[in-house]
């Protein structure tokens, strides 16, 4: 019998397909997701440990236009859907946020770890900083909630902001 490498508490997609974890095809979500016209907003509720965080990150390695990503969903149901993989394959702008592990014992310490969790996403998409396309006044916003130092007003509206920029950086929807 071969022994299966189960991916146990591991909800990173390109993880999980470069190491050979076990996986079972979900990628029939995003032909779902992705066969008609896009949503402005999707929402996707299942109960706790059932997959959201995994689906989602399996959509951004799908989208994200920073990557080449065609390598992880070879051989997967996605991949059948020449259509789909070629006209949304690493060719949009992503933001992935997952807000699963924001917790705290006061209302001070669930908010630290919710500008850390922000923080760690503009680490992600630091080369707008070095732009000509952003607002210079979007990058000081930037560079604060980089540094955990933006205040209530910025961490409330830090979702537009980025994708704001995003969107001037790459001249594109944002997903």
């Amino acid at each position: 019998m071969k022994n299966l490498n189960i991916p146990v508490g591991i909800s990173d997609f390109e993880r999980i397909r470069e190491l050979n974890y076990y996986y079972v095809d979900k990628t029939g979500l995003i032909k779902t997701l992705l066969q008609g016209e896009m949503d402005q907003v999707t929402l996707i509720t299942r109960p706790r440990r059932f997959g959201k965080t995994m689906a989602m990150n399996m959509l951004n390695s799908f989208l994200d236009i920073r990557k080449d990503s065609s390598h992880l969903f070879k051989g997967l149901e996605i991949s059948d859907e020449v259509k789909i993989c070629e006209k949304w394959m690493n060719q949009y702008p992503t933001l992935f946020l997952s807000f699963k592990d924001v917790d705290g014992t006061t209302f001070e310490n669930a908010f630290n770890f919710l500008k850390f969790i922000i923080s760690e996403a503009c680490k992600q998409h630091v080369y707008l900083l070095d732009s000509d396309e952003i607002d210079e006044g979007d990058k000081l916003v930037f560079q604060k909630l980089k540094t955990c130092s933006a205040s209530m007003m910025e961490i409330q509206s830090c979702i537009l902001s980025i994708t704001n920029m995003l969107k001037s950086y790459y001249k594109k929807p944002v997903i």
